[in-house]
């Protein structure tokens, strides 16, 4: 479909060439209109024109004056002059610039303006062989560049990338392979080559007429040569770049994120650019992956590094220490908040956030030794989690489970007997305590205090002695002068083996990595 551009100062005659044919049946588009040879001019560097059809009287800028800067900026498309009575020499002095015909606008009837577009559209087809011709001799060098430069910056090389110019600008979409930490273990040497082929048919299907070498595959990156910005309007580049992302989503079944770059001009503006939109991939983390992200969002993306600061997790510690739920979801929820203003980056989020789930895990996961199943369905999900959103939830639940337990075993709404069987256990945290000791406290029945404390509390007596103790060694070892030894010596166990074996059935560590992950803690946060 050639497109074209009516230049008229009368609106009248606009509106009649608009209806005067169905345009579209012959192969041509009305693009664009223009009241004065200014507009046109404008118009013409904004987007590419085909034919204009223009008058030949106008304010401002008048047809003749149109055609010979149209003529001095090299245009390619053919002219066609609308000419009044009286303007004939006018029209015939175009002719000497190029123009192909001109045309009567006062008796002008459809079938004289269709016999015109039949004299031009072989020169149109002409200039189309010609173009086409040109572009892929002048394109050749700059690909081999693109190329270079492209698999440079997605490569991370170091090596320096020169300045040279390229004969036009060039818009890309980047597209990256969003991988969780499970699939990095599951599939660490699978990248992006590996669904190659799909990824070229895909972007066939949507682009039938665009070269599938103007894909660059490298590692877990896609860069994607898109239609040039003056070609299409940017509401269907993003169009065009959503469908490839999607349709790359439903084939191949894995998750990507795409950004459409800003157009480039030279070997530097391209390194620039493929940088810019790498980083901004990132916000994918924050504000998910279903939409197409633009590199101008790179200035939402402040200078901002993650600092060794551990008020919001002192916070949340203390709330989960306390058994409080809402303090303990509030204070994550104020940090998560903290992160999305700064949108720090993905790498340093996962690593704080993983160390506090890590922390949580190892002084509470006690709680969950009846729902451990529930423990690991949880980190299992998390490590399967590609968004902040994602990590929050499954934070929010695991908090959730552990405060809910806590509340159950340290609720002292109990009877008479539970109470005194608790507070024996506090104060002979550090003997070996036995069932026959406590039943002999409470003057009861070991069968009977067994069955009562299990429908108490939710739990046997040997598990709740167990666990307090447990707690009580935790407390110990984050004391400096405390070893190991000492701990379990302390606490009853006459072997450090039996102690050892305990910790880790709780923790998931033995005390020793426990007492270790505590230090560096706590010197961190000096």
């Amino acid at each position: 479909m050639y497109k074209v551009l009516i230049v008229d100062d009368e609106k009248i005659i606009r509106i009649g060439m608009r209806t005067i044919i169905d345009w579209e049946s012959y192969g041509f588009k009305i693009s664009e209109i223009a009241s004065d040879g200014e507009q046109a001019l404008q118009v013409i560097q904004e987007q590419s024109i085909d034919l204009v059809i223009t008058d030949i009287k106008m304010p401002k800028m008048d047809g003749i004056t149109l055609v010979k800067a149209l003529k001095e900026q090299d245009f390619k498309g053919q002219i066609i002059m609308l000419t009044s009575y009286g303007e004939f020499d006018m029209a015939r002095e175009c002719l000497r610039y190029g123009v192909h015909d001109y045309l009567l606008k006062g008796t002008l009837r459809s079938t004289e303006l269709i016999k015109t577009l039949d004299g031009v559209r072989p020169k149109l087809k002409q200039l189309e062989r010609e173009n086409e011709k040109e572009e892929v001799a002048e394109n050749k060098e700059d690909l081999v560049c693109i190329e270079q430069v492209a698999r440079k910056v997605l490569g991370n090389s170091e090596n320096k990338i020169d300045g040279k110019a390229f004969i036009r600008g060039y818009q890309f979409l980047l597209i990256k392979y969003i991988k969780s930490k499970f699939d990095q273990e599951k599939n660490q040497d699978k990248t992006l080559i590996n669904y190659q082929i799909a990824i070229q048919n895909i972007i066939t299907e949507v682009m039938p007429k665009q070269d599938k070498s103007l894909v660059i595959i490298e590692g877990d990156w896609c860069l994607y040569r898109l239609p040039i910005p003056h070609e299409t309007p940017y509401q269907e580049v993003h169009k065009i770049s959503l469908q490839i992302q999607n349709l790359i989503k439903l084939y191949t079944n894995i998750k990507v994120i795409g950004v459409i770059g800003r157009t480039v001009y030279t070997n530097n503006d391209l390194q620039d650019s493929i940088k810019k939109c790498m980083r901004v991939t990132e916000m994918a983390f924050y504000t998910g992956y279903q939409d197409i992200l633009k590199e101008e969002k790179i200035n939402l993306i402040k200078s901002y590094r993650l600092k060794e600061d551990d008020t919001y997790e002192r916070r949340l510690y203390k709330a989960m220490r306390d058994g409080e739920y809402a303090q303990a979801v509030h204070g994550l929820e104020a940090y998560i908040e903290h992160l999305r203003k700064y949108f720090v980056p993905q790498r340093e989020v996962e690593i704080s956030l993983d160390r506090i789930l890590q922390q949580v895990i190892l002084d509470y996961g006690i709680y969950l030794e009846k729902d451990r199943q529930h423990l690991a369905e949880i980190i299992e999900q998390y490590r399967k989690s590609t968004t902040l959103e994602e990590l929050q939830v499954l934070i929010n639940e695991l908090i959730y489970t552990i405060c809910t337990s806590m509340e159950q075993v340290k609720d002292k709404h109990y009877r008479k007997e539970i109470v005194e069987i608790m507070e024996y256990v506090e104060a002979h945290i550090g003997e070996k305590i036995t069932l026959t000791f406590i039943a002999n406290q409470v003057n009861m029945n070991e069968s009977y205090i067994s069955r009562l404390f299990k429908n108490e509390t939710g739990m046997n007596i040997i598990n709740y002695i167990n666990i307090r103790k447990m707690e009580k060694a935790k407390e110990l070892l984050k004391e400096k002068n405390m070893i190991v030894k000492d701990v379990a010596y302390a606490l009853g166990f006459e072997e450090q083996s039996y102690f050892n074996r305990m910790f880790n059935k709780y923790f998931g560590v033995n005390p020793k990595e426990y007492k270790k992950c505590v230090n560096e803690n706590i010197n961190r946060s000096l």
